[in-house]
């Protein structure tokens, strides 16, 4: 048996059966291994970076760890931003990299890809011999899941042709080890029901860390009376709840923004609070927060926080319940604003200003409102353009159901964030709202979604600039046209690579279109001409 045929028996073992990535001369025999061997589904993207982001978007839809494989060199240098989106977000992905031959320095090829992989995913696994394979596939896998987080297995294509020594053995199957619930120290529980019995206008904000433990949340809330509240990773968590506020942070909706403002108590549960979930600073800024987080590092690293506690969610609230009496809280629990949060309509109030040639994005989103299945997955990339959608549409994230890879910070992760979503979740339709900037980076991946063939609705919202830097730029006197380019035929370009696409300029060719594609049976591509200076001012 040859290393890389050990490699692929280990990667099975660990309950793989679906690998993202792009073939080269130092990973194409474990694909084709893997494949026909094993029966395992390659996803072949058009980028390594788009692979691995593909991976992130399936472990982030599934939880289940992800896989991709790059070749050496160029292959692993291409993936550095998606790895670190990966890092930043700990999503658990084994990347496996091929390498040069370490006795070829001057390989075409070389690099010294371990501090590359340590600055990027921040973990790197060398396969250090031919009886140790299935060792280190081991060790990948076990930090990945564990930490969790990317790790880069590094093969040398040498390496992988040479044979296993007999007797070596063979690949284990492994289970993951579900974490223990950390329990909060008994000090801290009290200090945080001394506060909540106190405050006069508490909240409890969750973040995604939290989904767990949101019935404990919810009953802590009812039983201290306080109002619920979410980041936008988290959204949809406590829907149906009477006093739910929706998403807190700079895309708060106005009843939201203007409660919280009140507010003289907030406790975030697994949430990272950063400047984005509190507005910086200016979302809660006469509350008191203290923050419950199971890493003791995150309590206080954005934003400035009372007090902290270091515990698991659902362990601390239900904690702190059995310390409080019920208490009755009805003028900020009010029948008032229990009515207003049930009848909220993000759109009342907004003045649509669509032209002849181009849609207000705002407008288009109403729409989506109305049309969209709400059992989806729903993919927002970074940028100007994915206010509007955050902001207007109600998009659950509760089952994994909402994916906005912001992490880096770096555009053109919309389309294969969607493409690794539907992969990992084909019980459900995915519907990913990309810019035209954005796609422009990775075009190529139109190619892939053509492929792949999931029901992927990408919705293209083209205002022909990079918006968010059109808006920053004209302020300060220069000139955004720096920032505007001319404008492209997305649906044209979809269809030549085999999708079905439409061009909507209106309302009501943006209701014809959803006649035709809804419902969503295979992948299809919106290009939603929307006007530029439409502004969504806290982006």
């Amino acid at each position: 048996m040859k290393v890389f045929e050990a490699i692929a028996d280990a990667v099975v073992a660990h309950g793989v059966d679906t690998v993202f990535g792009l073939l080269g001369d130092a990973n194409m025999f474990l694909v084709a291994d893997l494949v026909d061997r094993h029966g395992v589904r390659f996803v072949a993207a058009r980028n390594e970076n788009a692979a691995v982001m593909m991976a992130d978007g399936y472990a982030r839809t599934t939880g289940r760890c992800a896989v991709a494989t790059v070749t050496q060199g160029p292959g692993l240098a291409v993936a550095g931003a998606a790895l670190t989106i990966a890092r930043q977000a700990r999503t658990p992905l084994v990347l496996i990299a091929g390498d040069t031959p370490p006795g070829d320095p001057l390989h075409v090829q070389s690099f010294d890809q371990q501090p590359y992989a340590l600055a990027t995913a921040g973990r790197f696994v060398p396969v250090t011999g031919a009886g140790t394979a299935v060792r280190d596939v081991g060790l990948a896998f076990r930090a990945a899941r564990e930490l969790p987080g990317p790790v880069v297995l590094n093969a040398p294509i040498d390496l992988q042709e040479e044979s296993v020594p007999a007797g070596t053995a063979a690949a284990p199957p492994v289970l993951p080890r579900p974490p223990r619930p950390l329990v909060p120290d008994s000090a801290d529980i009290e200090a945080l029901a001394r506060r909540l019995r106190t405050a006069d206008r508490p909240v409890l904000l969750a973040g995604r860390g939290a989904e767990p433990a949101a019935d404990a949340i919810r009953e802590l809330a009812d039983r201290s009376g306080a109002l619920l509240t979410t980041t936008l990773m988290a959204a949809g968590l406590f829907t149906g709840h009477p006093y739910d506020l929706g998403v807190a942070g700079g895309l708060s909706r106005p009843p939201t923004r203007r409660v919280l403002a009140g507010a003289d108590l907030v406790v975030t549960f697994g949430a990272g609070l950063n400047r984005w979930t509190a507005d910086h600073g200016s979302l809660f800024s006469n509350a008191t927060v203290v923050s419950v987080d199971v890493d003791a590092a995150a309590i206080g690293a954005r934003w400035s926080v009372a007090a902290g506690v270091v515990g698991d969610a659902g362990e601390t609230a239900r904690a702190v319940s059995a310390l409080l009496p019920a208490t009755e809280r009805p003028h900020w629990r009010s029948p008032e604003l229990a009515a207003e949060l049930a009848t909220a309509d993000p759109f009342a109030d907004l003045y649509i200003r669509s032209t002849v040639d181009r849609i207000d994005p705002r407008a288009f989103i109403r729409i989506c409102a109305e049309r969209l299945p709400r059992e989806r997955t729903t993919v927002v990339g970074v940028g100007h353009f994915g206010g509007w959608p955050n902001l207007l549409l109600d998009s659950a994230a509760t089952d994994r159901s909402f994916v906005a890879p912001w992490e880096f910070g770096s555009i053109g992760v919309g389309l294969p964030f969607a493409v690794g979503a539907a992969v990992g979740r084909p019980d459900r339709p995915v519907v990913a709202f990309e810019g035209d900037g954005s796609l422009l980076t990775g075009l190529g991946e139109l190619d892939t979604l053509a492929r792949v063939g999931a029901p992927v609705l990408l919705v293209v919202l083209d205002d022909a600039a990079y918006g968010a830097e059109v808006r920053k730029l004209a302020p300060r006197g220069v000139d955004p046209d720096l920032a505007r380019f001319p404008d492209r035929d997305f649906a044209a370009v979809a269809r030549a690579l085999g999708l079905p696409a439409w061009t909507v300029t209106d309302e009501a060719g943006a209701r014809a279109a959803f006649d035709a594609v809804l419902p969503l049976t295979g992948p299809a591509v919106l290009h939603v001409k929307v006007r530029p200076d439409v502004v969504q001012e806290k982006f």
